[in-house]
């Protein structure tokens, strides 16, 4: 695969945004004083179903009158394609910057994990929404035009559309298209999934590990056998299975948050598993692993405060008086000989004396 210039050469442990110059013929009016181009985007994603590898989102976007192009080099749903096809539309992409503009939102998977596991879970079309709301205001915010936009939908057509409008409340002119299978009806879609699953194709291909790899898992090229990173895929089980670390998990390339991933923690033990991993962590007697508790927010004030309602009436919660600590105690016994002989008094019903 060649370098696309999307993927990052550092390890990914984070979500990154990254995009395209913006075309000459999105802006070229507008230097010359002429008004602005009317310009169509698109957007699809690559990789919501896998267990490993990032989610990546991807949008592309031309003049309105340049849809012909798009016909023309012969964008479609990139799922349809073989990887070589796929690799030949993105150079394409690439060679017609100056009608073509892209750019994608690669979301690794730590923080899709981050955001499911939280006690109160930023689910992952949540995510997907943030995504897509980030890319569009990309391009808006680049100075292009953007008049009608068509997007692969998250769940129903309608409610997606009606979500993502509410975030521009001052773009009404955009004219929206939410639907399904977007990607094989629009061309600007076609190219956004190009975009986004060669992106995703190429980090997996990549991957760079921050972690120590165990050798007995690679395949005859060297790589590490993943497989296809679906949870149907054998292949992929087999890898959850073999990297499981009862403390750690696995490596950053897993998204923790899987139900394939959250299960196997929970899984009996073998009556013959060694009692400490490679890294030298103790293993669970019962389980495959620990169980993991997420602490994401602060703890809930629950005894500070008490309550002084009367018959009737509704009062302000009052500070609870806090229990007095046994050196406290000593010195309220001993309160009344110190003040005497300091020559105080206290404050009684009589007043300061």
């Amino acid at each position: 695969m060649a370098q696309v210039p999307s993927v990052r050469d550092e390890p990914l442990t984070s979500s990154y945004t990254w995009h395209s110059a913006v075309p000459e013929a999105c802006v070229s009016e507008c230097k010359t004083g002429s008004g602005r181009v009317p310009c169509v985007l698109g957007v699809d994603e690559a990789g919501r179903g896998p267990v490993l590898g990032p989610l990546v989102y991807g949008v592309a976007y031309c003049p309105r009158d340049s849809m012909d192009v798009l016909k023309s080099i012969g964008f479609a749903d990139s799922k349809a394609l073989t990887a070589e096809k796929r690799n030949i539309l993105l150079a394409a992409l690439i060679e017609n910057h100056a009608q073509m503009g892209w750019a994608v939102r690669v979301m690794s998977p730590q923080d899709i994990s981050a955001g499911m596991l939280r006690k109160r879970p930023h689910n992952l079309n949540a995510q997907s929404s943030d995504a897509t709301v980030s890319l569009i205001q990309g391009v808006l915010d680049a100075g292009v035009d953007v008049t009608e936009i068509y997007v692969d939908t998250v769940g129903d057509p309608g409610t997606y559309s009606r979500l993502l409008q509410s975030y521009f409340p001052k773009h009404g002119h955009i004219k929206w298209t939410v639907t399904r299978k977007a990607d094989a009806i629009y061309p600007i879609v076609g190219a956004a999934s190009i975009a986004a699953k060669v992106t995703r194709d190429a980090c997996i291909e990549g991957w760079k590990y921050i972690e120590q790899v165990d050798d007995k898992l690679t395949d005859e090229d060297g790589e590490l056998a993943t497989g296809s990173g679906y949870p149907g895929d054998p292949r992929t089980v087999r890898y959850l299975h073999e990297t499981l670390d009862p403390v750690f998990g696995w490596a950053g390339i897993v998204r923790f948050s899987w139900a394939t991933a959250k299960s196997l923690f929970e899984e009996p033990a073998p009556k013959n598993q060694d009692a400490r991993t490679r890294f030298g962590t103790q293993r669970p007697s019962k389980t495959l692993g620990y169980s993991v508790r997420w602490m994401d927010e602060p703890v809930t004030l629950t005894s500070f405060f008490k309550s002084t309602a009367k018959k009737g009436s509704r009062q302000l919660a009052t500070l609870a008086a806090p229990k007095p600590t046994t050196c406290e105690s000593a010195l309220n016994k001993q309160k009344g000989a110190l003040w005497r002989d300091l020559n105080l008094s206290s404050v009684g019903d009589e007043g300061l004396l």
